[in-house]
């Protein structure tokens, strides 16, 4: 990749196929939209008026529908046409969301919660698996970054827009989040794009993917759960603790964002050749870095801070995540590693949200800060200790969960 002082250069994007640009601009469009997530809790808790321990029990739902998505959609994405299970995605998501406002009582907001999740993140393997096949060996990794910045591009609409929309009806959320969502499916269907499935003689019932795999994936684990409890948290601090509006929150998330959109090329190359575990553990350290400084300044300084260190965290762990994995796990199971790696992220995702209801309500936030940090610790302690994975051609690994 090159890069100049006067900005990136994507000249390394000319020669991919044509799907690829078209699953790329699915994927922008969709998470243009992309807003009910970071507002769900709050939704709950300041919309619907239920307490903040019920707020974060429904909200952990999400993660269990994504936990079922991850090792499903692995598994179809080696069988059938994963650009078809994009569509299907995105689409029934979609009108799932429309619907949403109109779900009323604990009970059926947890069924849908957990449904819009499942059908949500269906997409997330069969995505990646998508642009493995349709960059392949040439093209691969460079279809793997294009998606990304499409993604961080459209999150620095999604959240920003959401805070807007959410301080005047948290209804809109769903309703525009959804509109993007069926509007990215049509215009994927629309293109034609396709990729053949792996062929039907193919052994799609071996899971086992490799230790030096599965390792990664533990302290992955660990270390999505630190990352994704910084995004729950961090609008209920915002609102509940520093009094702040719903739409400042969309502001500091967009420093994530831009941030990843003007570095991540920029830090991809400085950090060539360095021990992928020694990034991965760096990572790990960023994050600590982040509670730490909000356990030091709770305050809307002390946030911008976090926030910015989360975000180095995440461009050095998911970039390298993607590396080490696409050299140890056969390209013929990428599918399936893609489904591990989203079952990693849906346990986090669950876990996040009772785990700050737990320490917002019957201790602090200081002690969430730093409990989260110790765990980051951990984790940095785990990568550090991974085995370097031999020199061989890559295949694409999984993307970050956002």
């Amino acid at each position: 990749m090159h890069l100049d002082p006067k900005g990136f250069e994507v000249a390394q994007f000319s020669g991919l196929p044509r799907a690829v640009w078209w699953v790329a601009g699915a994927t922008l469009v969709n998470r243009m939209g992309a807003m009910v997530f970071p507002f769900l809790v709050l939704y709950f808790h300041r919309g619907l008026h239920l307490n903040l321990g019920v707020a974060t029990g429904i909200a952990a739902c999400w993660g269990a529908g994504s936990f079922v998505a991850g090792p499903l959609g692995g598994w179809a994405a080696d069988k059938v046409d994963p650009v078809r299970l994009m569509v299907i995605s995105m689409g029934g998501a979609g009108f799932l969301m429309l619907a949403f406002p109109w779900v009323q009582g604990p009970w059926l907001l947890t069924v849908a919660t957990f449904a819009l999740a499942m059908l949500a993140d269906l997409s997330r393997p069969s995505t990646m698996t998508a642009l493995a096949r349709l960059g392949g060996a040439e093209h691969g990794r460079n279809a793997f970054a294009l998606n990304y910045l499409a993604i961080n591009l459209g999150m620095s609409i999604g959240p920003l827009l959401g805070g807007i929309l959410a301080e005047h009806n948290y209804r809109w959320l769903f309703w525009v989040d959804g509109s993007t969502s069926v509007l990215a499916a049509a215009l994927l269907w629309m293109s034609g794009a396709a990729c053949e499935p792996q062929p039907k003689d193919a052994d799609n019932t071996d899971w086992n993917i490799g230790s030096a795999a599965f390792r990664l994936y533990f302290w992955m684990s660990i270390t999505f759960w630190v990352f994704m409890t910084f995004f729950t948290a961090g609008p209920v601090f915002a609102v509940e603790q520093l009094h702040l509006r719903e739409h400042d929150c969309g502001y500091i998330w967009l420093i994530n964002t831009v941030l990843i959109v003007l570095t991540t090329l920029w830090l991809n190359r400085v950090t060539e050749g360095i021990r992928l575990a020694s990034l991965l553990a760096t990572s790990a350290m960023c994050m600590v870095a982040c509670y730490l400084t909000l356990w030091l300044w709770p305050s809307l300084a002390g946030l911008i801070g976090a926030t910015l260190f989360l975000t180095v965290g995440e461009m050095l762990l998911f970039s390298n995540a993607n590396a080490y994995v696409a050299k140890v796990v056969p390209s013929q199971k990428m599918g399936r590693a893609m489904g591990v790696n989203a079952v990693c992220a849906s346990l986090s995702m669950t876990l996040s949200a009772p785990t700050v209801g737990f320490f917002f309500t019957r201790l602090t936030p200081s002690d969430l800060w730093l409990a989260m940090g110790v765990a980051g610790l951990v984790a940095a302690w785990g990568f550090w200790r991974l085995p370097t994975p031999p020199i061989q051609s890559v295949g694409l690994a999984p993307q970050a969960p956002t």
